[in-house]
Order: C-alpha cells, then sequence, then structure tokens
C-alpha cells in the first residue's frame, strides 16, 4: 500500500522534518471508536460516538494513514459486566468483523480496515480480576484491548497489579489500553494520598480536616515537599512514601510481566500527556525493557476531540503549515511525545502501529 505523504493536511510535497518524525513512528491509528460504540444493546456503552466506521475512514486517508482498528467498547465502560458469548454485544462484534471485510473488498479506501474490541478489566463477584468478554469471542477477533475503567478501590496497588495482571497473562489480549489513566501518582501527589485514605476513618479525617483549614504547611510535610519537622507529620509521611513505594514497585512488576508475555503498552495520547512528570517517569521505567512494545494512539471518539487537549501543556511550537487550531495541537502533542521516545532510545521498530508490516508482525506473534 502506497503511502501518500502529500496527503495530511494537504501539505506540500517537499519534506518537513516534523511530519517525517510522525510518519516514523505512527502510521496507523489502533484505538478507535465508531458508531459501533454506541451500543443499542442491554448492558453497552452509553457514550455517544457521532462518526461512522466509514467515516473515521475517509478521515484517515486524508491524513495518510495506512491503516485503523475500529476497536468498539464491549459493556458499560462506567458498569461493566461480564458478558456471555451469545450476549446480543458478542455477537454485535463477530458481525462487525463482516462488515469490515466487506469494506476492504470494497477498495473504495486506501487506508485498511481492521477489527478491534477494547474490553473492560474488572473485578466479578467473587472479588478475581477478568475481562468482560469471554475468552471464545476474543480468540475471532483481529486486535483485544483491555482498559481499566471503573475499579473499586482503582488506587490500591495490588488491585492496580492484579487487574492489569489478569489482561496480560490472557493470551487473546494483545494491548493493554491506557493502563495508568485516572491512577497517576505524581512525585507529591496529595490528590492520590488523600483518596486513598479517604474512607479509612482515623486517616482520613485527619487529612479531611488539614484540607479544609488548608493548613498547606502540614501537607507539605506529608507528601515532602518540605522536611516534616511535626512527629505527627512524619508518621503521615512514612505512610505515603510506603504508599509512593508499593505503587511503583507494583508497576515493575506489571512492565516486566508485558515484556515477558509479549503485550503492548499503549500510549494514549487522550490522557498520556509527554511534558508532566508523571508519564516521564512512567516511560523511563518502561524504556528498561528493551522488548517491551508499545502503541502510539489518539483513542479517537469523535473528530473535535482535539480540542480539549489544553495550550498550556505544550512545549514545542504550532508547525506554521497547520492552520486548524485543533489539529495543531494533536500534532504538537505526537511531537511532544516523540521527542520523549528519542530521549528514551524507544525507536520505531519498538512502535506496532509504525508501520504495516509491524502491525501485523505484532499480530502475528499471538498465532
Amino acid at each position: 500500500m502506497k503511502f501518500e505523504k502529500n496527503s495530511f493536511n494537504n501539505l506540500e510535497k517537499e519534506k518537513k522534518e516534523w511530519l517525517e518524525d510522525i510518519w516514523l513512528y505512527y502510521k496507523g491509528e489502533t484505538h478507535s471508536h465508531s458508531l459501533h460504540s454506541n451500543r443499542l444493546e442491554e448492558d453497552g456503552s452509553k457514550e455517544k460516538m457521532v462518526h461512522s466506521s466509514r467515516r473515521l475512514l475517509s478521515y484517515a486517508e486524508k491524513l495518510g494513514l495506512e491503516f485503523v482498528f475500529f476497536s468498539e467498547h464491549s459493556s458499560d465502560p462506567d458498569s461493566p459486566k461480564k458478558l456471555s458469548e451469545n450476549h446480543p454485544i458478542c455477537q454485535s462484534l463477530l458481525k462487525q468483523k463482516q462488515e469490515v471485510d466487506e469494506i476492504n473488498e470494497s477498495e473504495k479506501y486506501k487506508t485498511q480496515a481492521f477489527q478491534a474490541v477494547e474490553v473492560n478489566i474488572m473485578f466479578d463477584e467473587n472479588g478475581e480480576a477478568v475481562v468482560d468478554v469471554p475468552d471464545s469471542i476474543l480468540s475471532q477477533i483481529d486486535l483485544v484491548i483491555a482498559s481499566r475503567h471503573k475499579i473499586d478501590d482503582k488506587l490500591e496497588p495490588e488491585k492496580i497489579k492484579d487487574s492489569l495482571f489478569s489482561a496480560i497473562n490472557n493470551p487473546n489480549i494483545h494491548v493493554i489500553g491506557h493502563p495508568y489513566r485516572h491512577i497517576e501518582f505524581y512525585q507529591n501527589d496529595w490528590n492520590y494520598f488523600k483518596k486513598y485514605y479517604q474512607n479509612d476513618e482515623v486517616i482520613g479525617s485527619v487529612l479531611k480536616k488539614l484540607e479544609e483549614n488548608q493548613d498547606w504547611d502540614k501537607i507539605k510535610q506529608i507528601i515532602g515537599k518540605i522536611e516534616a519537622k511535626d512527629p505527627k507529620m512524619k508518621e503521615y509521611n512514612l505512610l505515603f512514601n510506603e504508599l509512593k513505594k508499593r505503587y511503583w514497585d507494583s508497576w515493575e512488576e506489571v512492565l516486566k510481566k508485558m515484556e515477558e508475555k509479549g503485550k503492548c503498552f499503549e500510549i494514549n495520547l487522550s490522557s498520556f500527556n509527554p511534558v508532566k512528570e508523571y508519564y516521564i517517569s512512567l516511560l523511563k521505567k518502561a524504556s528498561k525493557y528493551k522488548d517491551l512494545k508499545y502503541s502510539i494512539t489518539f483513542d479517537f471518539h469523535h473528530l473535535g476531540q482535539l480540542e480539549n487537549y489544553k495550550n498550556k501543556d505544550f512545549f514545542s511550537t504550532t508547525p506554521e503549515e497547520i492552520k486548524n487550531p485543533s489539529r495543531a495541537k494533536g500534532v504538537q502533542r505526537i511531537l511532544e511525545l516523540i521527542k520523549l521516545l528519542k530521549s528514551l532510545n524507544i525507536d520505531p521498530e519498538k512502535i506496532i502501529n509504525s508501520s504495516n508490516d509491524n502491525i501485523k508482525k505484532f499480530i502475528s506473534s499471538f498465532n
């Protein structure tokens, strides 16, 4: 399949350094949602997608992308339920595969379509970490992304590890979707610590009172921004550091297991901000695992979502050729990420969607 360099935002044919960087790392989208994610079936997603798969494919073709995976939601991410093989959602996933095949056979688009699914990682009624779609269905789908969405006690490091391990150890799952989302633990993260202990009658009430009284000096002692001199704050600072250690120890185990099982770590640009300290720290840890694979995705829900990116989150300047402000934000974010990847020696060969060959090689490694 020919990759048309002048198709990105109608750029002229001469070489653009920033665009060449993007093409090296990102030639297809592995995580996008079409109208099929607007589940009419019972237990389905209630999100409001606005574009058909053909509309998204047409847009991807204009960008010059070689392939797009339609990773539709399974059960409702906000209220996941374990589905049976005969559940209408599971049957819909199999029918969608037929639609994707028909799109490709029509040869209307230069961009190739693939079917995928984004399943929910959840804990069942017995407290066991599972995904919501049975293996008999997952084994028939091109690419399976497993993501944490709605999980009780989501900040508990052991639950983070157990939930991600359940997906990593499943041979029918290829990609761990946005594994860090909603569980970010920054260097001096008062919010994480406060939320973690909010249901503890003693500690939670103390932390709540400190915040209500705006006792920032004691809060800074707890989270290590200043030296803890108050004896009680020293105790809480020890709790803070112990929680942070358990958190990052769990991540080391998760990343090691992902490398061992050949799973892909999804860098989801709808939530992963490559200029923020937490995401830089996490990717630095991941980069130590030399055989770990990555995907770069925008997690498309609708074409206007780039407007949600905040200008203050960008260090780079906008390429002058990009006139549309929303598209400029998308370009800036991926360029910031590529700069970070290069600094960590994560080259394009480690990115599963950096080429048609890489994505096919990655999927075939599970067969």
